[in-house]
């Protein structure tokens, strides 16, 4: 009986597993997880999340904003925002002055093209004042992006040796991408939201992503629908939560987000020991009543309190009116302008972490009448007209010049009215652009939730085109042509008018926008050459040198220079032409001219030579040939 029990208790007592049984176990997922991401990295699966890499083999030294990086954050979306075309050195120059701008659509300029947000006003503003520096001014604001995405951005933005960085965000908070009553949310604590981003930047993550998204494609929800719906405007895409009272738990939930977020933006830029400016926010308070009014327990409806505030404004109490009209903002159920204590957290936070601040709010309001801002500095709810650009831009640069935060080298002497006057004159913003940003205003606050939900776009159905420009603008903004495209053929019909001033406007402007784009430089000055213009080519010219010299413009600067009777100067231009495989008959006519002028008549001789080699039936080479074999002898 005893030997029974013994083997009984020998078989239930199973021998224990050795330890790298459990090593094994514990490693094999881990082991399938870098095998099938290396896998997934190998065939170049999903879509590339690099924050800054090469766009173009057209601009192999350039790195610009991925403009696929804001499908990481917009996930359930199929067409993201847009990033911005602003390049800068792979190598930083020695004499370079790099500025990184982070924010939203504000920051991003919206409604207008690039050239007028405010980070272009302040490159241009840097570039008038220090012409031997290499002014880089990189903006990355997009459309409808919070803290989240600023967050992700800054380590990346921290490698690439800023010289300073601006923020100005915050109004996005609650629907922006991410955030607590954005479509495009998940209702997490922060910490696992920040998590997921992290998550992103491995292949297996997406992988994981578009499974269930298939899986779940046949139970499309109607917020789906939404997101994807073409004729929605990107603002009513985002809205997730269609009210969020005052002082509710989202209300708090998004300022929370906004202070954890903003706090960590700050601290690593502190920690990095990069200078920081930080600017707070403004809005239309004064002439655009609640998007959504409702009664809160405690609280009034928006709609009551901001009617109450025209009647005091009516009776000319300001103050009081003031008050009002802000209070009405903070009760709307719409949370598209950030609320008060958004503000209040970027400047307690600036003081406690020692980064300085710029009251945008106190600018707009100083410039606005009865200090209360509204339609004469927005253009909506809270994007700034071309006049609000400016002021941002000026604000930040006064921050700038007070703290000495600017490039090293010399400085040319303008006084801030001289400055202005300059830039005011050399704005490149023509008309064409700005019908396209009053469409895209038309388009947007014509739809919800400006107007009721389901309610035609009357004010766009009922635009009337009234000119060549108005039609122009309207296909850029149907995608029927490109941008840059409208603005040449805008050209061209100046040109055929003998309009040159306006001609060089229109190439102008698409030069200030895509700074290291070569072909409309090369297009302005051929025709301006060709039209007898040649010194209205030569500033054109020597710029386009400076970052892409060439056959075209070592031939170009060399003729001018010799055309003007600049011989010394005229004669290392053409050398260094005929140098390229293309140089033509007409280019070594035309050393040879400078040889002679320089007083070397032996390489004159040898030039012209070459030059008829080429084309020996050139009778303006043959003639030149005479006289100096003749001079020779």
């Amino acid at each position: 009986m005893k030997r029974k029990e013994e083997k009984k208790q020998s078989t239930t007592e199973k021998k224990p597993s050795p330890k790298w049984f459990y090593a094994v176990m514990i490693s094999l997922p881990i082991l399938f997880f870098v095998i099938l991401e290396l896998s997934l990295q190998i065939i170049g699966y999903g879509l590339d999340y690099t924050q800054f890499k090469t766009i173009s083999s057209y601009y192999p030294d350039k790195l610009f904003l991925n403009p696929d990086l804001p499908y990481k954050y917009f996930y359930n979306i199929n067409q993201a925002p847009s990033t911005l075309p602003d390049g800068f050195d792979k190598v930083k120059k020695d004499n370079a002055f790099r500025v990184f701008v982070l924010g939203g659509s504000s920051a991003a300029g919206w409604p207008y093209v690039p050239n007028a947000s405010f980070s272009r006003q302040l490159k241009r503003r840097l570039e008038l004042l220090y012409p031997d520096s290499n002014i880089e001014v990189i903006n990355l604001g997009i459309s409808a992006i919070n803290t989240y995405t600023i967050r992700d951005f800054i380590p990346e933005v921290l490698e690439q040796s800023p010289d300073l960085i601006l923020i100005y965000a915050g109004h996005n908070e609650y629907y922006g991408a991410l955030g607590v009553g954005s479509t495009v949310s998940f209702g997490l604590p922060r910490s696992l939201v920040n998590t997921y981003i992290w998550l992103k930047e491995f292949k297996t993550t997406e992988l994981l992503q578009d499974i269930i998204s298939s899986m779940y494609s046949f139970l499309e929800t109607p917020e789906d629908i939404k997101m994807n719906n073409p004729s929605e405007t990107l603002m009513s895409r985002m809205i997730g939560e269609s009210t969020i009272p005052y002082q509710s738990e989202l209300y708090f939930a998004g300022i929370n987000q906004f202070k954890g977020n903003f706090r960590d933006i700050l601290q690593m830029c502190k920690d990095a020991n990069v200078d920081v400016i930080v600017g707070n926010l403004t809005a239309n308070t004064r002439d655009l009543k609640p998007f959504v009014s409702f009664p809160l327990k405690n609280f009034p409806p928006a709609e009551e309190i901001f009617n109450k505030a025209g009647t005091m404004l009516g009776e000319g109490k300001i103050r009081e009116a003031d008050s009002l009209f802000s209070f009405a903002m903070e009760l709307d159920g719409l949370r598209f302008r950030a609320p008060a204590e958004i503000n209040k957290t970027i400047k307690i936070l600036s003081n406690q972490l020692g980064i300085p601040f710029v009251n945008i709010d106190s600018v707009f309001r100083a410039n606005s009448n009865l200090r209360i801002v509204g339609y004469n500095l927005t253009v909506d709810h809270l994007h700034p007209n071309i006049e609000g650009y400016e002021l941002i831009a000026k604000a930040f640069f006064q921050k700038m010049e007070q703290l000495n935060y600017l490039p090293e080298k010399r400085k040319i002497q303008l006084g801030i009215q001289e400055q202005d006057s300059l830039l005011a004159a050399n704005f490149p913003f023509t008309k064409l652009d700005s019908t396209f940003a009053e469409m895209r205003i038309i388009l947007l606050t014509g739809q919800y939730p400006f107007v009721p939900e389901g309610t035609p776009n009357l004010r766009m159905k009922n635009y009337k085109m009234t000119s060549f420009v108005d039609t122009l603008s309207m296909k850029i903004f149907n995608r029927e042509v490109k941008w840059e495209t409208a603005h040449t053929i805008l050209a061209e019909h100046y040109l055929k008018k003998n309009n040159i001033k306006s001609f060089i406007r229109e190439i102008d402007v698409i030069i200030q926008e895509r700074p290291y784009f070569d072909q409309p430089y090369e297009y302005l000055v051929k025709t301006l050459i060709d039209s007898g213009y040649v010194n209205y080519a030569m500033p054109y010219l020597t710029k386009l040198h400076s970052f892409k010299p060439g056959y075209f413009t070592y031939k170009w600067l060399g003729q001018i220079y010799l055309h003007n009777k600049s011989y010394s100067k005229s004669l290392p231009y053409l050398q260094k032409a005929v140098s390229f495989p293309e140089a033509d008959y007409q280019v070594w006519y035309n050393l040879s001219g400078s040889y002679y002028f320089n007083n070397e008549t032996d390489n004159a001789i040898d030039a012209i030579e070459k030059s008829l080699s080429l084309n020996p039936q050139n009778p303006l080479a043959r003639d030149l040939y005479a006289q100096l074999k003749s001079l020779k002898q």
